[in-house]
């Protein structure tokens, strides 16, 4: 049976270029991982410049038996975007949207006690509010409407403090030691209110599930990233799970793939994701050591594709349903049917 330490999360994830890898409980003090001696090789570059290559990926999951979605906000100091995307789960309707925000204009956070990390325009606005201090975390946006979609608004929050609530921190290699990507993850009730032109909808904490996922990292120029997350509730428990591609060699010992279940953190090993019938057709989850058999049936693809100067960006957001096998580390056996969750394909060039 595969397992991973779990030991508490240090202050801070890289202390005087020296990086504490492992997986954590609990956030980081300090979510900063600047300061790597020499990230990209022997030469010796400022870590000023260096610490430019640092980007992160904060998403807002939430699901209840009617809708689910996501804000996600990406950073990379001179570029940098919001996307907000929810579906109806009975009609699998999409409304999606975006904005490219301004460099300097994205608060990305270094502290996630009390941190808020926003888009803001005369038609579009979406915010992240981190109260990790207080065990909870906000979350809302507000879109003008146009002769594309709808105008929508929604107010959402998880309390950390609630029963089935659970977190993992991590830091990772990435692809060298020299470079590490850190990584917080919670899973926890949702309570809210959503609006979409069409109708209004109360989210109960009875039925309500939230994803918080934020990840920072010394990305290459060149990037892919798969990642899948589950959420909702099985058998009456709030279940959540995010599996995605390794990031080092070492994965084995050094990876953030977890299953949370009724307020337990449970490792899984690395995953290998395959779309042998491309982004539409099903996308087969496996690992080596029989913990993880799940395939993710795409119901709707938001895509986007952007080129703008040197930054080149093909994303995928992917509504779907899982089936398949999950085995947590005290030998539970966890079987899927049409479980909801979101996939993630992405090729960044930056």
């Amino acid at each position: 049976m595969y397992t991973r330490e779990i030991t508490p999360a240090p202050e801070r994830p890289v202390v005087s270029g020296v990086p504490d890898f492992g997986s954590f409980s609990g956030p980081f003090g300090k979510f900063d991982i600047r300061g790597m001696k020499r990230p990209f090789g022997n030469l010796p570059f400022p870590e000023f410049i260096t610490n430019v290559r640092i980007m992160g990926v904060m998403r807002f999951l939430f699901c209840d038996s009617r809708n689910i979605g996501e804000i996600e906000f990406f950073d990379a100091g001179y570029f940098s975007f919001m996307e907000t995307t929810l579906w109806n789960r009975k009609t699998h309707h999409r409304i999606a949207y975006r904005r490219i925000i301004p460099p300097g204009f994205l608060n990305f956070p270094k502290d996630l006690s009390n941190n808020v990390t926003a888009s803001r325009s005369p038609n579009r606005y979406s915010r992240i509010h981190t109260r990790l201090q207080r065990k909870i975390i906000h979350a809302d946006f507000d879109f003008v409407g146009s002769a594309a979609r709808p105008p929508c608004e929604g107010r959402f929050e998880m309390d950390l403090s609630a029963e089935g609530s659970a977190d993992l921190s991590s830091l990772l290699p990435y692809h060298v030691r020299r470079r590490c990507q850190a990584s917080y993850q919670a899973v926890s009730v949702l309570h809210g209110w959503l609006g979409t032109g069409y109708d209004d909808h109360h989210i109960t904490r009875a039925g309500g599930v939230g994803f918080f996922d934020i990840r920072k990292a010394y990305f290459s120029l060149r990037t892919k990233m798969s990642q899948m997350i589950g959420l909702g509730r099985h058998e009456g428990k709030i279940l959540a799970f995010q599996l995605g591609n390794s990031v080092t060699r070492e994965d084995h010992q050094y990876n953030d793939n977890v299953l949370f279940i009724d307020g337990k953190a449970f490792p899984l090993p690395p995953v290998k994701i395959t779309r042998p019938y491309g982004i539409n057709g099903e996308w087969i989850i496996q690992d080596t050591e029989s913990m993880v058999d799940l395939v993710f049936r795409p119901l709707s693809d938001s895509a986007r594709k952007l080129s703008a100067f040197v930054v080149r960006t093909d994303y995928h957001t992917v509504y779907g349903t899982y089936r398949g096998v999950l085995l947590a580390g005290d030998g539970q056996r966890i079987v899927l049917r049409g479980y909801p969750g979101i996939g993630k394909k992405i090729l960044l060039r930056i």
